[in-house]
């Protein structure tokens, strides 16, 4: 117990805080402000220690089949080949969402990015595209069956764009079904028709004289471009895309995936 006097009227008050003789405010010993301040002190350091650490703690690579509950909420960093197209949805508010499915050969993970993210990876040219291996950091949620990644940040995504090969129509249609997907190539082709989609999305027509095949534009990849997709109607273009088959495996067939509208460029 603390041996503390009133300063007022001289007598013994112990621990109170106020004098029950004269009703004068007793100050707190020197020792209670120590420990209270001092305490908070070494929170603050402690918390400002904690957040350096964390940040120095570098980001655990997986195999996509490996991720299971324990990762739930935690930050992992996942390489592999964007295996479809991936899918815009643009809201009435203006925000939008950018659905990608990543295969690093082991299982495919579903990768969210949000706004602003998604405007920010826009404008610094890496929206990731169809057959484009990525590197991938993000938080791993599980929701019962469903697991997916949130990417918060244009810096979490790095895209490597496999070098493409000269390709005529006729070599890539004689290609049987799966061994020319996400095969990347490059290729000289003329426009016949444009059509639009309901999702905002186009097919176009092309042929290069030795045969002809779709090529697909997702609305990924449209959205953000200034590009008048109609107007390449009987142009004559240069383009490099990544081979995807359409339909069923009986019934299907190639078609060509661009995966930034830069790959497309008019030359006649």
């Amino acid at each position: 117990m603390e041996d503390r006097y009133c300063p007022n009227c001289g007598r013994y008050v112990g621990s109170l805080e106020v004098c029950p003789y004269c009703g004068t405010k007793i100050p707190k010993h020197t020792g209670y402000y120590y420990a209270k301040y001092g305490a908070l002190t070494f929170a603050l350091i402690g918390i400002v220690l904690l957040l350096i650490f964390a940040q120095n703690v570098p980001v655990q690579y997986v195999h996509i089949k490996d991720i299971s509950q324990t990762y739930n909420y935690g930050t992992v960093e996942i390489k592999g080949i964007v295996s479809s197209a991936p899918s815009l949805i643009v809201y009435k508010e203006g925000s939008a969402t950018l659905y990608i499915d990543v295969d690093d050969g082991t299982g495919i993970m579903s990768v969210h990015v949000y706004s602003p993210t998604v405007e920010k990876l826009a404008k610094a040219n890496k929206l990731p595209g169809y057959g484009e291996y990525v590197d991938v950091i993000g938080e791993v949620y599980i929701r019962g069956s469903n697991i997916y990644m949130i990417v918060n940040s244009p810096e979490e995504i790095n895209i490597i764009k496999p070098k493409p090969v000269q390709m005529s129509i006729a070599d890539i249609n004689s290609i049987e079904y799966p061994y020319a997907k996400y095969v990347r190539v490059e290729l000289n082709a003329t426009v016949l028709k444009v059509y639009e989609t309901s999702r905002g999305s186009y097919v176009l027509n092309i042929t290069d004289g030795t045969g002809y095949m779709d090529m697909y534009l997702p609305y990924s990849v449209v959205y953000f471009s200034n590009m008048d997709v109609k107007s390449l109607e009987g142009k004559k273009i240069n383009v490099v895309g990544s081979i995807e088959w359409y339909g069923s495996f009986m019934n299907g067939y190639w078609e060509l995936i661009p995966s930034d509208i830069n790959d497309i460029k008019v030359i006649g």
